[in-house]
């Protein structure tokens, strides 16, 4: 019946997104159905607060971080003006312009593109790569070697610990990866300069130099397969290397050789679910691991190994580690078995944590893991905590008419309205709807097949039920590009999951997100929306709401995002 009635539905629909997205601005619903000024965060009455009830998890950053970054931010717009290692900035520009979307621009080649950093990029780039040694070289000056020593020493063996906050989509993976890649080059350049044959003996060593943790296997591949492309990628350097850095006093030693300036030649392995124990220990028995990407469980299963003696030897010499999501790694259910990895690395130079969120919790558990608050170094970005503005939220209620209460009925119709409405011409369209129990997921998918007559291949359900490799399969339409439809009907693909994939994927240019339920704190509304519109790209959320979740306040979310409310 609702597809012979698709024109009226379709009036209908946008109708109520366009009802929900009225109103004044700044005037956010209240719980009481009454239209309040919300808290302002600070002294302008430009910035508001959005939270209500035990919907508010985050926790505002202190004003001085966000203004230090914004600083910052504004001076620099290049990747050439922030310190990398030059075959590191080639490589990465290299891996970001293979991802870069040409779909739906006037650009005709990926060469005409100018690839600029993002705020988190600028802002984690500039603190994290500054030199170790600027009170030692102070101390020179003034004529104190035998102190300066001691000094450079101390400031080597000293443990940094960062943590980046910024909105999802940001690009905080090469946020991190691009200091903690640089500074591996300049300790492979460091020996180099010595004598080739001792960065030639350090490479034959067992051992493993940096661990980037994430809390998902999916995560690991995703991760993995960025560095895996820029370990190896084949360099030119009369055209990907600056001719300068050749005349440069700093690298003019280590470029003299062909083979440092042609590929970044670093050994990067994967350790995920299924991978046994000893396919680690060969690889780093086989050459020195320079980046190790996994889970804080996988590591910590080692404890149970009867016929290895001593197998979290190869962890002794980590000196740089990344714990990705951290606000998920941080918290109860995995605080444990990070905070026991972490001890592992008793030599650690540089710690990372890296969020797009910093919940009220999140800062209680670093409490307990650091016991100075005055050594960690905070990278915060002006945007934390607000919906990108390129992303356009509308709430649908179901008990209206035509929908009756139908949550169901109510989807079908999002979806008929995302598939006819002429964007992403010649390409498949991709939507994820998000639910909140992973015993939903399976009924949804049979409803849409069975009811409202999508394909069975066009509809994939994925949850923490589903086995790892089905997962991964599951997926790859949406973490891909979009396939090309050459000539053929437009076509849909929908995938519907939980907040297990809500974190920290990047689904490739995914346009459309649905949430058939209100996520239960702010901290996951953020990353379910954060799944489409990044990177600067535009996307649009449709939240549906029905008798039982239509909370009052849910209504003000799309005023609030125009706003530029903050989410509390």
């Amino acid at each position: 019946m609702w597809r012979n009635s698709a024109g009226r539905l379709s009036r209908n629909f946008y109708q109520q997104c366009r009802l929900y997205s009225r109103g004044k601005k700044q005037l956010i619903a209240s719980k009481n159905s009454q239209r309040l000024d919300a808290k302002p965060t600070e002294k302008s009455d430009k910035s508001k607060l959005f939270a209500f009830g035990n919907f508010s998890a985050l926790k505002n950053p202190e004003k001085k971080q966000i203004e230090t970054s914004h600083a910052a931010i504004d001076k620099i717009v290049s990747f050439d003006s922030l310190r990398i290692f030059p075959t590191v900035r080639a490589a990465m520009m290299k891996e970001i312009k293979k991802g870069y979307n040409l779909k739906n621009t006037y650009v005709k080649s990926i060469d005409e593109v100018e690839i600029k950093p993002s705020p988190v990029q600028i802002a984690a780039i500039r603190k994290i790569n500054q030199p170790r040694r600027v009170a030692a070289k102070n101390l020179e000056k003034a004529g104190t070697d035998i102190l300066s020593e001691v000094m450079e020493e101390n400031e080597k063996r000293k443990l940094k610990i960062f943590t980046i906050a910024a909105e999802t989509g940001s690009g905080k993976t090469w946020a991190y990866l691009a200091p903690v890649l640089s500074m591996l080059k300049q300790d492979d350049m460091a020996l180099y300069n010595r004598s080739p044959a001792a960065l030639q003996e350090a490479q034959r060593s067992a051992s493993i130099r940096s661990v980037i943790l994430l809390p998902t296997h999916e995560l690991v591949d995703q991760v993995y397969d960025t560095l895996k492309y820029v370990a190896t990628a084949p360099l030119d350097s009369s055209v990907d290397i600056p001719k300068k850095v050749f005349a440069s006093k700093e690298f003019e030693s280590y470029f003299k050789d062909e083979a440092n300036a042609s590929s970044l030649n670093l050994n990067v392995f994967k350790w995920s679910v299924g991978d046994s124990p000893s396919k680690l220990f060969n690889k780093a028995d086989s050459r020195r691991i320079d980046v190790l990407i996994t889970t804080p469980g996988k590591i910590q299963s080692l404890k149970r190994l009867t016929n290895y003696e001593r197998p979290f030897k190869y962890f002794k010499f980590v000196d740089y580690c990344v714990v990705d999501e951290a606000d998920t790694l941080v918290n109860e259910s995995w605080f444990e078995e990070t905070a026991l990895t972490l001890q592992l690395f008793g030599k650690l130079k540089d710690l990372i944590l890296c969020s797009a969120t910093i919940p009220k919790e999140f800062e209680k558990a670093i409490q307990r893991l650091f016991t100075s608050k005055d050594s960690i170094i905070r990278i915060v970005t002006p945007q934390i905590h607000k919906i990108p503005k390129q992303i356009v939220v509308k709430v649908i209620d179901a008990e209206q008419s035509p929908f009756h209460g139908s949550k169901s009925r109510c989807l079908a119709q999002a979806l008929y309205a995302i598939h006819n409405d002429g964007t992403e011409s010649g390409f498949v369209k991709r939507v994820i709807v998000f639910v909140n129990e992973k015993k939903h997921v399976e009924p949804l998918v049979e409803t849409l097949v069975q009811k409202y007559h999508h394909k069975e291949e066009d509809v994939v359900g994925i949850s923490g039920s589903d086995d790892h490799r089905d997962r991964a399969e599951k997926i790859l339409p949406f973490v891909n590009p979009a396939a090309s439809l050459e000539g053929e009907a437009t076509k849909l693909k929908i995938l519907v999951t939980t907040d297990l994939l809500a974190r920290g994927l990047n689904f490739h240019s995914i346009k459309n997100v649905i949430l058939m339920d209100i996520p239960k704190t702010s901290i996951d509304l953020i990353h379910r929306i954060g799944r489409t519109g990044r990177m600067r790209q535009s996307g649009r959320v449709f939240v549906i709401i029905d008798k039982k979740s239509r909370k009052s306040w849910i209504k003000g979310l799309p005023r609030a995002i125009k706003a530029g409310a903050t989410l509390g």
